[in-house]
């Protein structure tokens, strides 16, 4: 059982070679200085495809009060699953776009081997309701072992009963929490003579050497944060910044590597920039962190919708963005910007599937034609920098497709790339800041 479920939560366990745990238990307070309380992404990640759960017809666990609940299935089902066609249609997404993406997620969603069709989120989880003066048989008497029984005293404090042991936990937060990595970057001199890539993180939730994944755009002493994740005002201050240095927000998806929801809010609220259905997802992220409406939730951030194929300016610079191919609705963009006559144009991929997978995808029937023309020819050959997903596996990019491809391609959402790469071909590093001109 883990108590409390603060930022990167799994990789400080797997830092300290703990067990993992198969029930989190969360306390009445979700947002704590910057950090959500209710990081429960990984941890689920970890149970499904590392301990091989559903395999052994075991449910992963939340215990919280019976109001959080009802909140947190919605917060999981919109990460892990994806919203439905008919949610993303319902708040502005074209229908057309909307059919082609559920078809994709729908396609590499988890799924139930005796149906064959996709698990829904109560499948995978089990939510357990208790309220201050509630108890509850968490663990049934098996064998020689007995039952464990929980109260919950108060918002944050429990009490076990295992057999004639009695503890009581108190897991209240009492001061800003901090990485399980050392955070690399330094001071960052913002130019307007500069067009740059800051690496906030290059990693992903299962890495815990390093932050995941977000990046600081230089464009011409404008700032743009691509994403937003765990400990980034710590990220801002140690590169000398405060969060109101930045412009707008880029939100690529809402997958918990790409985006801690509280550490997102400032005041005055960020320019968010995203898609519909990705800005539907994320309210339903905050509705339930924050215990309010999703109508409520809006006030959190001033919100552009972006619509794919008419490219918008964002802090003095075009983004022509995509939708990239990954679990849930995400998004890639090309990024120019023209500084003392010389352009530069930065593809970001975003959270996108490799080749090979797509190909079979195509012949699988999980993806369209078009589309599948549409997000194997996304390079046009004139970026100055590229910046790719080389994540690997069924939902990640795999950086060996671009070793002989033409010009400066460097890797992102890993830091496992051991081997030598060709010039022009790097793997990113956290706290690096890449010259986006050349």
């Amino acid at each position: 059982m883990l108590f409390g479920c603060p930022p990167e939560i799994l990789k400080r366990i797997l830092a300290a070679h703990l067990p993992m745990p198969d029930t989190v238990v969360v306390g009445e307070t979700l947002n704590f200085k910057h950090s959500s309380q209710a990081s429960l992404e990984f941890p689920l990640y970890h149970f499904l495809f590392v301990q091989r759960g559903l395999e052994r017809k075991r449910k992963f666990q939340v215990v919280a009060n019976a109001q959080q609940c009802k909140g947190l299935e919605q917060l999981l089902r919109v990460t892990v699953v994806g919203p439905s066609d008919e949610e993303m249609i319902d708040f502005g997404t074209p229908k057309e776009v909307a059919k082609a993406i559920y078809q994709e997620t729908v396609h590499l969603a988890l799924k139930d081997p005796a149906s064959g069709k996709p698990f829904e989120i109560n499948q995978m989880i089990n939510f357990i309701p208790v309220n201050q003066g509630d108890s509850t048989l968490l663990y049934a008497k098996r064998g020689d072992l007995p039952g464990l029984e929980m109260e919950r005293l108060s918002g944050e404090v429990f009490r076990l009963s295992y057999g004639d042991q009695n503890f009581e936990i108190d897991f209240s937060v009492s001061k800003e929490q901090s990485p399980a990595y050392k955070l690399k970057e330094k001071k960052l001199t913002v130019s307007k003579e500069d067009y740059s890539l800051a690496v906030l993180g290059r990693s992903n939730g299962f890495d815990p050497n390093d932050p995941a994944n977000g990046y600081l755009i230089n464009a011409g002493g404008e700032l743009v944060l691509w994403d937003c994740p765990a400990y980034m005002h710590q990220h801002l201050k140690k590169m000398g910044l405060k969060d109101t240095d930045i412009g707008a927000l880029v939100l690529s998806h809402v997958h918990e590597d790409h985006i801690d929801t509280t550490e997102s809010l400032r005041d005055p609220p960020f320019e968010l920039y995203t898609t519909p259905e990705i800005y539907y997802s994320l309210l339903v992220k905050l509705s339930a962190v924050f215990g309010c409406s999703m109508d409520e939730a809006r006030k959190y951030h001033n919100w552009h919708p972006i619509e794919i194929g008419k490219p918008v300016e964002i802090c003095g610079a075009e983004f022509d963005f995509f939708h990239s191919v990954h679990a849930i609705p995400s998004l890639g963009a090309r990024v120019t910007k023209e500084i003392g006559g010389r352009k530069g144009i930065l593809h970001i991929s975003g959270d996108h599937l490799s080749n090979e997978v797509l190909a079979q995808m195509k012949k699988d029937g999980g993806i369209s034609k078009t589309r599948y023309e549409e997000v194997t020819n996304l390079l046009r050959g004139d970026e100055t920098l590229v910046l790719i997903d080389a994540g690997g596996g069924a939902i990640h990019g795999d950086y060996r497709e671009y070793l002989e491809a033409e010009g400066r391609i460097a890797f992102m959402h890993t830091g496992l790339i051991q081997e030598e790469l060709p010039e022009g071909k790097f793997l990113v590093s956290s706290g690096q800041v890449i010259d986006v001109l050349g």
